[in-house]
């Protein structure tokens, strides 16, 4: 890893986004079912549909940004941010684990898939970011 640290982060940061784009999709699919399945008179919790909604929107932001201070704009200062937003949304995704996993409205298979998803996340992320401040000495380039 060390003679070629700036493509152990492109390919750790290219497989960090597949994931990502994929849980943007699992996101809004889950924001959708969850109230599908209803009771009458009862209702899916709307914190949680909008918290689905809030990580689809974040990891595509984060998907966005963070490909361009990878490869245009790696300055101490956007590489610094990339990492501390890296680990907060890895953390944020551990917290959408255990809010979902076993919640029952909606599709309880969705919740369970939405929720080892954001698992996976939490571990991709966490993976990334510890990669990233192995080598960012190698990727800031001003």
């Amino acid at each position: 890893c060390d003679d070629d640290a700036v493509g152990t982060v492109h390919r750790a940061w290219a497989v960090t986004v597949l994931v990502m784009v994929a849980f943007f999709a699992a996101s809004i699919i889950e924001a959708t079912k969850l109230n599908e399945d209803y009771e009458e008179g009862s209702r899916a919790s709307f914190a949680l549909e909008l918290a689905a909604y809030w990580s689809a929107i974040l990891h595509l932001i984060l998907a966005i940004t963070g490909t361009f201070i990878l490869k245009r704009f790696s300055t101490a200062f956007t590489v610094g941010c990339l990492l501390g937003v890296t680990v907060v949304i890895s953390q944020q995704n551990l917290l959408l684990f255990a809010a979902f996993y076993g919640y029952s409205h909606g599709s309880p298979f969705m919740n369970i898939i939405f929720a080892d998803m954001a698992f996976a996340l939490f571990v991709i992320l966490s993976f990334f970011a510890l990669t990233l401040g192995h080598f960012r000495k190698y990727i800031i380039t001003r």
